[in-house]
């Protein structure tokens, strides 16, 4: 409750600004600093735990995780793109940027917003959502798998509430996004995956190969022709490929634990199992 009035405050607090990339920069920036805050207090005053159980144990794993877990995440729109190409929906068209230094200004500002809302909303629904629901539901009448089903379902609920939906195809986007990130928490045990895969999507999706009508700032610039619930941000295409990207990302993990399934982190948390 605490988070979802300082999200929807900071933007009337902070004037709208000549610079709109420094006003979203800055907004997530301030949400960012307002939300760890949250979650130290929360540790400290209600779950009486570390910070570093919500899934922060940084470590050189840890890193390496949200390296690997950018390249998965930026995969999903460079692929859906590459199939809308073949395809006949996309063509790549002429840059409408030139390599100056606002422009670069403008992508370091993208950089930071994009990291700021992967990191908060990451915190909140795997860290702290996520995290709470399987201690929560850790009842002696529910087997461990249905334990964490369900927890998992919540917080892929509450992320895909969080994000306008305006259709069908879009909500059944951001719910298996919601999924996918969490099966990334669930099967590493931190969040350092997670963090990788939602920052990478959303900078490959929005500024690399961005399908938008109108993008704020691109690197590589398109001409979308197909449908949007098709070849859109959020459309079946790219909903589709989070299945292979779950498989890659489980793939992964595997190879750099030697383990496959719930990550030991996770089961540590159920106390009547």
């Amino acid at each position: 409750m605490a988070y979802a009035i300082v999200f929807i405050s900071l933007p009337l607090l902070v004037s709208p600004s000549g610079n709109e990339f420094f006003r979203s920069a800055l907004l997530r920036l301030l949400l960012l600093f307002f939300t760890v805050g949250l979650i130290i207090g929360a540790a400290v005053y209600l779950d009486k735990r570390p910070v570093r159980g919500y899934g922060l144990e940084i470590s050189r794993g840890w890193m390496f995780d949200l390296l690997a877990g950018v390249v998965i995440g930026g995969m999903i729109p460079a692929v859906a793109v590459s199939l809308g190409v073949v395809g006949g929906w996309i063509a790549v068209v002429e840059p409408r940027f030139s390599l100056t230094a606002s422009y670069l200004r403008k992508i370091w500002l993208s950089v930071v917003t994009i990291i700021g809302i992967a990191v908060v909303e990451e915190l909140v629904f795997r860290g702290y959502v996520l995290t709470n629901a399987i201690e929560g539901l850790d009842l002696r009448w529910m087997s461990e798998t249905m334990t964490i089903a369900v927890a998992w379902s919540i917080s892929a609920v509450l992320f895909a509430i969080t994000h306008p939906a305006p259709t069908l195809v879009d909500g059944l986007h951001f719910l298996s996004a919601g999924l996918l990130l969490g099966l990334a928490y669930l099967a590493s045990g931190q969040l350092g995956l997670p963090i990788g895969i939602h920052a990478g999507f959303n900078f490959v999706s929005g500024h690399v190969f961005p399908i938008a009508s109108d993008p704020s700032v691109t690197v590589i610039s398109l001409s979308v022709s197909g449908p949007t619930w098709l070849t859109g941000q959020s459309g079946l295409i790219q909903t589709g490929l989070l299945i292979p990207a779950a498989l890659g990302m489980l793939g992964f993990l595997w190879w750099r634990t030697d383990r496959l399934g719930i990550s030991p982190d996770i089961r540590s948390k159920l106390k009547n199992k």
